[in-house]
């Protein structure tokens, strides 16, 4: 009542004149309420009604014009002013109803009805109930806020009214059936009664999947009230559109063959509410799901065999303009398979390593398997479906096959096909750890595409891509690491500019790895999370692809001393390698579980994990970087359990053999140390230095250089060689090497350290704290060896080359007192010489 005119407009069944008459009985003013019909298209028959309903509704006060009227003037202009005068003479605002509206298109009643209400009277409220937009302009008394609107988006139910509407005993909905019916009719009153009364019908209770446009009741509905009303060119539009779930007036035109479906898609906007502007534009449209449904239904009744064919131009239109996924779509329901195949190959195959992963194998699952042997293309189908399975012992002969059926066929036809095969079989070199094959496919594939142009294989890129970082994970595992940064780094940057997501995080991931091994533990963190957060956000923390930045965080944390965040990073490891295997991820994933072992104090647990991966190991994994990182597990297990000797010999012949890596060559520094050859030791460290900047290995050198130097009694040095190795590992946030390392003698230079600098570092306390924590003490007292504090001093030095007495200066006491904690430390440890009770001393957690 506050503004005078009121708009109801929504399509049929959207409670429009429920809503109006539930109205009308609370308002306080008369009413005057008119249901027209086509018959009503005669402007006096339409001004009779509008008298004859205000006289009934007792409006029409005595002395008005409109009281006396026995027929409506014939002469336009005297009608018109004869209908101001009496309505200007309205003692009590009125409401005038005209249900049924949009069966007015007379222009006259129209002209004749908008002078009437611009400018409006002043007591009058006229209600107007439509199924579309009526022909009045309405323009100036929108601008002036004299216009009330309601619409179908007013009209529709939410899923807590839909409840109380489905609520009835024949009915049991839970909170997921109300919200999948709100969705499917998308709040349409009428279509929700329909549902109410199919689901519980004969035969009932029926799933609410069963519940569609072409059911029954909602298809007669919508083909009495709605299609039957449209002309014939419009209802053909109608339902060779339908095929399309969105559709825009290009993508009408090549569907159709006409040349309006803009303008066609516009005007069923305003006389239809069950067609729906997408965005703000009117370029993109839909139809309601339901009237989608019945229309695809009507369809195939009266056009069947030409389904096909629409789809078909459907699929044309969207390749042409860049809509590969639409394209598919189309063509799966036109059941035009080799053309599925084409575009597969031609457009989307790395498509597989992006976003629309769900959505290709989506597509590519509904192809009949009997079709998937018919053509090469469709054989590659064929490989790109066990490649999702991780089935990498079928792909070859599928993919052989693929080449077999190109043989007759021109080369620019097999050029797409020959490059779309020669990825996936570098991925199943990949797969199996064959990397020399990998490397060395992949730089076949890289001068391939060189000379590729993008009108021959539009995803060259994205190939590319692939192809880089295919490469750059083949080089890291065989050593070369420079040229493996060179590679990934580039492969990174293709990826995303392709647009290939998943080929991005596992060039992260592969990158985080090369640092934390090689490089830095800072870096490694930097590029596994960057990784980590683009899967999480695509929802690919499962995906195998980021299987790589969840070990490199399993190890970034066993170098931080965190195994709390290591175990959460192994099980997300665990998760996303399960369902796709691939091999040299399984044995980076067990050797990253025994370093993790060996973190939490557990040598055996870590020897059995590498014993594990020996057994898995087979003759198809060349991965020379992955064994001698292994390895170097396994010395890290040997020293921390008394078997330097086993570490000095391993590396002794590996440098008969090749030169040695810096970490090789620390490890081998630090068994001779460990068996007292303290020159040996040194001999091993002052090779050249290393061709990365790597973090852990240099933290551990300095910490060995530190105690040489102690062992010489070079104090001075010592500090110098512990001071280096803080300021790298704080930097790095690295505390593993002081604990593995740890024991009497790097106890006492911390502690001496903490207490000379001038500002001891929370770093350097957090150290010294952690490696006198209850790691040790718990394993010592599992071994059940009870040693004083004095007899623990006296063992830190027997891994040095002090003697007795040098040990007595050291700690100020006689050298009797030495000799004597010596034999009661040896009675304890159960040993007869100075070795033995070292190397027992490093099995039980002591030094």
């Amino acid at each position: 009542m506050r503004v005078p005119v009121t708009l109801v407009c929504a399509g049929a069944g959207w409670g429009k004149s429920v809503l109006v008459s539930a109205w009308v009985e609370r308002c306080p003013f008369p009413v005057a309420w008119l249901t027209v019909d086509r018959g009503d298209n005669d402007v006096q028959s339409f001004w009779a009604y509008v008298v004859a309903t205000l006289r009934a509704a007792g409006a029409v006060p005595a002395g008005d014009p409109l009281g006396g009227w026995q027929s409506v003037p014939s002469d336009d202009d005297e009608r018109v002013h004869a209908l101001g005068s009496g309505i200007k003479r309205l003692t009590t605002p009125t409401v005038v109803v005209i249900d049924d509206f949009h069966e007015i298109d007379d222009p006259q009643v129209l002209r004749e009805l908008s002078a009437l209400i611009d400018p409006p009277p002043p007591d009058l409220h006229l209600i107007l109930i439509s199924r579309s937009e009526p022909a009045l302009p309405l323009h100036r008394l929108r601008l002036a806020g004299a216009v009330g609107e309601i619409r179908a988006r007013d009209l529709a139910f939410t899923a807590d009214e839909a409840a109380q509407l489905l609520a009835r005993p024949a009915l049991e909905l839970d909170g997921d059936d109300v919200t999948a019916l709100v969705e499917r009719t998308e709040g349409w009153p009428a279509g929700l009664q329909m549902a109410a009364a199919f689901l519980a019908g004969p035969g009932g209770p029926r799933p609410v999947t069963d519940f569609t446009g072409d059911v029954r009741p909602v298809d007669e509905y919508l083909a009495t009230e709605v299609l039957a009303a449209q002309s014939p060119r419009m209802l053909r539009f109608l339902l060779y559109t339908s095929i399309c779930d969105h559709v825009c007036g290009e993508l009408a035109d090549a569907v159709t063959g006409d040349h309006d479906g803009q303008r066609t898609l516009e005007e069923l906007e305003l006389v239809n509410d069950f067609v729906v502007r997408l965005g703000v534009k009117p370029r993109w449209y839909r139809y309601h799901h339901l009237l989608r449904d019945a229309l695809r239904h009507h369809l195939l009744l009266r056009d069947a065999p030409l389904v096909p064919e629409l789809h078909g131009r459907a699929a044309r239109w969207h390749l042409a303009h860049g809509s590969i996924f639409d394209a598919l779509v189309h063509a799966v329901a036109g059941r035009d398979w080799p053309f599925v195949g084409r575009l597969v190959v031609e457009q989307a195959a790395p498509l597989i390593l992006s976003a629309n992963r769900t959505a290709l194998m989506k597509v590519l699952r509904a192809v009949p398997p009997a079709e998937l042997s018919t053509t090469a293309e469709l054989m590659v189908c064929g490989a790109l479906l066990l490649f999702d399975a991780g089935d990498w012992d079928a792909m070859p002969a599928r993919l052989e096959g693929a080449r077999q059926l190109l043989r007759d066929r021109p080369e620019s036809e097999r050029l797409p096909v020959e490059i779309t095969v020669r990825s996936l079989e570098m991925s199943v070199r990949r797969a199996v750890g064959d990397m020399p094959e990998v490397v060395a496919e992949t730089t076949r594939l890289l001068t391939t595409l060189t000379r590729v142009r993008s009108t021959e294989v539009p995803p060259a890129e994205q190939f590319r891509a692939v192809a880089l970082n295919n490469k750059g994970v083949g080089l890291l595992w065989q050593g070369r690491t420079d040229l493996a940064e060179r590679f990934l780094w580039s492969a990174s940057t293709a990826a995303r500019a392709a647009g290939v997501e998943l080929v991005e995080i596992n060039a992260l991931g592969h990158l985080a790895m090369l640092e934390v091994m090689h490089g830095s533990v800072q870096e490694a963190d930097r590029l596994a999370g960057t990784a980590r957060d683009l899967a999480d956000r695509r929802g690919w923390s499962c995906a195998l692809q980021s299987v790589a930045a969840h070990l490199a965080l399993v190890l970034v944390h066993v170098e931080r001393q965190e195994p709390e965040q290591a175990e959460q990073a192994l099980q997300q490891g665990r998760r996303a390698h399960r369902n796709e295997p691939e091999a040299v991820q399984r044995l980076t994933g067990l050797g990253a579980q025994a370093r993790l072992a060996l973190a939490q104090g557990e040598p055996e647990r870590a020897r059995s994990l590498l014993a594990q991966a020996r057994r898995y190991r087979d003759s198809r994994i060349r991965a020379p970087a992955l064994d001698r990182w292994l390895l170097l597990v396994e010395s890290e297990i040997d020293l921390l359990t008394g078997a330097a000797e086993s570490v000095e010999h391993r590396y002794a012949e590996m440098g008969r053999q090749g030169v040695l890596t810096f970490a090789e060559r620390v490890h081998r520094a630090r068994a001779a140390f460990a068996r007292g050859n303290v020159r040996q030791a040194e001999g091993h460290l002052a090779g050249p230095p290393p061709a990365l900047a790597e973090t852990v290995a240099s933290v551990e050198a300095y910490i060995l250089t530190a105690l040489i130097a102690d062992a010489r009694r070079q104090g001075v040095r010592a500090g110098d060689a512990l001071a280096r190795a803080f300021a790298l590992a704080e930097q790095e946030h690295v505390r593993r090497p002081f604990v593995s390392m740890g024991g009497g003698p790097l106890e006492r230079l911390i502690g001496r350290q903490n207490l000379l600098a001038d500002r001891p570092t929370p770093f350097m306390a957090g150290v010294l704290k952690m490696m006198r924590g209850t790691d040790a003490g718990e394993r010592a007292g599992q071994h059940n060896v009870d040693l004083s504090e004095r007899e623990r001093e006296v063992l830190g030095y027997l891994p040095t080359m002090l003697t007795a007495g040098e040990i007595a200066a050291e700690l100020g006491v006689s050298i009797n007192t030495v000799k004597a904690h010596l034999r009661s430390i040896y009675r304890k440890l159960g040993v007869a010489r100075r070795r033995e009770a070292v190397t027992r001393a490093r099995a039980s957690g002591l030094v």
